[in-house]
């Protein structure tokens, strides 16, 4: 059965507007009851009142509910659309790892005599030092440190 585009056009006005219908309604049974039966008024009025305070709580409830889905959501695509670029290759996995910063100690703290870009040399091993063969990898004792400090 088809439904006439009039008709059609005001009940989904009245959807829209479903609160507003509810309580217009709630107050003409009220008024109709107060002439006949003035305590079936006041309970109209009583269930139109409580079910409109309800209506609100839920209202705000269900907005910070609906908010927090659709953060959730939006968090979800941008995940899931991180996961499939990295699937696809088109950035490697180490590209994405961040690492923690190393902290720069304070200038008193830190002493560097020259360029801090160069390479420093490290300090000579006195020849009288006792290493055994087992201490150091190559060709022994004497060797080892005569090649360190030579380079």
């Amino acid at each position: 059965m088809r439904i006439p585009k009039r008709v059609n056009t005001v009940l989904d006005r009245a959807e829209q507007h479903l609160g507003a219908l509810a309580a217009v309604a709630a107050l003409v049974a009220a008024a109709a009851a107060a002439m006949w039966i003035p305590v079936l008024a006041a309970f109209i009025l009583g269930v139109a009142v409580g079910g409109f305070l309800v209506h609100l709580r839920k209202a705000r409830r269900m907005a910070r509910l609906r908010a927090e889905v659709d953060d959730l959501l939006r968090q979800n695509g941008a995940l899931r659309h991180r996961n499939n670029v990295l699937a696809s290759g088109v950035i490697t996995k180490e590209a994405q790892v961040t690492q923690a910063l190393l902290q720069i100690p304070e200038d008193g703290l830190l002493k560097i005599n020259g360029d801090p870009g160069r390479t420093q040399r490290l300090p000579e091993l006195p020849d009288d030092l006792d290493v055994s063969p087992e201490d150091t990898p190559g060709e022994g004792a004497g060797g080892g440190a005569k090649s360190a400090s030579s380079g």
